[in-house]
């Protein structure tokens, strides 16, 4: 009789750690699905930027290769770097209406 209750009851904590383990697998796997379609999502935005870049490069370089090189020199020293031409004088408007 004794030896039948003792019998159970490592029966009982034998399923029951299987259930916890089960449980603790379960959740680990979850949150390991939930982090990959993260990472899935980071790398689609990621190839949404670099095919944006990748069209842009092109038509920079297509703007260089296309003989129109001088013109766009002018554009990037004009635009990005504050050059102006020799005797040329350039007015700024600083009445901003925000």
């Amino acid at each position: 009789m004794v030896a039948k209750v003792k019998k159970q009851r490592r029966s009982f904590i034998v399923i029951f750690s299987a259930i916890v383990l089960c449980a603790c697998l379960a959740i680990s796997l979850i949150s390991k699905v939930n982090a990959i379609n993260d990472k899935k999502e980071e790398i689609a935005a990621v190839e949404s930027v670099r095919a944006e870049m990748e069209a842009e490069n092109k038509a920079y370089y297509d703007k260089i290769n296309d003989g129109d090189k001088d013109e766009y020199v002018e554009e990037i020293a004009r635009d990005k770097l504050g050059y102006v031409m020799p005797g040329e004088r350039v007015y700024q408007d600083v009445s901003v209406n925000d």
